[in-house]
């Protein structure tokens, strides 16, 4: 069916062309113009007010010759009158002398001088003028030549000796914190007395008024105990926190300078009651500085008594104190 339809309006469209070329009228001559001949174009003469338009248009334009500039006349400057101008004499001010050369200032001498060197004694023996030959004469008229004696010996002697004094070359001892405080040390606790339970006077025997005519004397009372002194294992673990306690307290005192570092080791002795009685140095860090902080840590810290059962005078304790970046 579509087929039909296709080719019906191909044929529709083929007759319309055919058509078209049939009626249309063909191109050509002097009156053709316009769109596609439907307007004829007239041609017609100007005016003659557009033709002088036009002309007036093509004309060119009239020169003129520029007028001459006439030069005005310059009017002379009025003279001003000469005004004297003051000179300002400069003030003169006297030269300034001459500082004098500050006197030297007298050196002190830093170089200590050299030990003197003894040198060795030379025993040089005086040496004989020796005589020259001389011509003798005698009387028959020859001249004899004296024989030059010999030169003596030297008697032999010893080299000096180039050996130089041994000099003592030991540094000097350091200044150190003394190994014990010059305070004198305090006093031990005296021991409590033990308390005696006994009475101080005996009560009178007292008669029981019953049937039976016995008396009885009232009981003697018993005597307190008296606490066992600690053994030597628990005095160790006591004295082992004890340093531990002071050790924790020295290090929040102890404020190193800064930039500083090493390792001290300080000896301590401290009584019960937590007083300081001797601070030294068994081992220096080797800076000075350092040194100088940790004892006066010590100086500045604050230590715990003692535990119950420590009763000597006083302890030592090697504390390490140690400073790293």
């Amino acid at each position: 069916m579509r087929i039909v339809e296709f080719s019906a309006f191909v044929a529709l469209s083929g007759a319309l062309h055919a058509a078209t070329l049939v009626v249309a009228p063909l191109p050509g001559g002097t009156g053709g113009g316009g769109a596609n001949g439907a307007s004829e174009v007239t041609l017609q003469r100007a005016t003659p007010t557009l033709a002088a338009l036009v002309q007036e248009w093509d004309r060119p334009p009239e020169v003129s010759e520029a007028p001459a500039l006439i030069e005005p006349d310059m009017a002379t400057a009025p003279m001003l009158p000469a005004q004297e101008t003051p000179v300002l004499q400069r003030k003169q001010t006297a030269p300034l002398a001459t500082p004098s050369a500050a006197p030297d200032k007298p050196q002190a001498e830093t170089r200590l001088p050299a030990p003197p060197v003894p040198l060795a004694q030379m025993d040089t023996p005086s040496l004989a003028t020796p005589q020259t030959a001389e011509t003798l004469t005698h009387q028959g008229g020859t001249a004899r030549a004296v024989s030059r004696p010999t030169a003596p010996q030297l008697a032999p002697f010893d080299a000096p000796s180039t050996a130089l004094p041994k000099l003592d070359t030991t540094p000097a001892a350091r200044g150190l914190a003394p190994t014990a405080s010059m305070r004198p040390e305090l006093r031990p606790d005296r021991p409590k007395a033990a308390r005696t339970a006994s009475s101080s006077a005996a009560r009178p025997a007292q008669k029981a008024k019953g049937s039976g005519g016995q008396s009885k004397a009232s009981p003697k009372p018993s005597k307190a105990p008296v606490a066992a002194s600690p053994s030597s294992a628990q005095l160790a673990r006591l004295e082992q926190t004890w340093g531990a306690q002071i050790s924790a307290a020295l290090r929040r005192a102890h404020r190193p300078p800064r930039g500083a570092q090493g390792s001290v080791t300080l000896v301590l002795a401290i009584t019960p009651a937590g007083r300081v009685t001797g601070a030294s140095l068994a081992q220096s860090s080797g800076n000075a500085r350092l040194d100088r902080a940790a004892l006066a840590a010590v100086k500045r810290a604050r230590f715990p008594r003692a535990p119950e059962g420590l009763s000597k005078s006083s302890y030592r304790f090697s504390q390490r104190l140690t400073v790293s970046r």
